[in-house]
């Protein structure tokens, strides 16, 4: 039987709902959450943007970075970037003492929420979306202990989740 946890790494798509969802399943668990993305422009004392203009590459490092910072963490729920899966070191720094959950999200209904301009890997149009998708998905299930799927009311969701968590989780 897995260990119990206190420590949830959320991976999926950009635009799947990682964020929203971290921050209510958060809040009902009472752990802290932190999005990773910030968590890297704190330490890295840089924007996204700005880190991925000095190249991809310079960005996935403070990711790996943030990543072996975060999971050191008590009682967090850690909204990671679309392309955590993207470094193996990654989630390896995650399958050790996360529960790590995949929100499944069709690429149809991020288009309809997302504000794709504002998104780094995004900027070229919806297409890149579907290009992302087919680079990452089945890493994001390969990595996943819990996947859940994203259609329907959120509270819905957060109902799911928490059942599928249930027996590898610390409440």
């Amino acid at each position: 039987m897995e260990s119990v946890k206190n420590k949830i790494a959320i991976i999926g798509m950009p635009g799947c709902g990682k964020t929203t969802l971290g921050k209510l399943l958060a809040k009902e668990l009472q752990y802290n959450f932190c999005d990773m993305d910030s968590y890297i422009e704190k330490i890295s004392d840089k924007t996204i943007p700005e880190l991925f203009n000095e190249g991809e590459e310079v960005f996935r490092e403070w990711e790996s970075k943030a990543c072996i910072d975060l999971v050191k963490k008590e009682r967090i729920i850690i909204s990671c970037g679309g392309g955590v899966v993207k470094k193996d070191e990654n989630i390896e720094a995650f399958q050790k003492d996360c529960v790590i959950l995949f929100i499944d999200r069709s690429v149809e209904d991020i288009i309809k929420d997302v504000n794709v301009s504002s998104r780094p890997l995004l900027k070229d149009g919806t297409f890149k979306l579907y290009e992302i998708y087919d680079e990452r998905y089945n890493m994001y299930k390969k990595a996943a202990h819990v996947i859940i799927g994203n259609s329907g009311p959120v509270k819905e969701v957060i109902k799911k989740i928490k059942l599928l968590l249930q027996n590898k989780i610390k409440e």
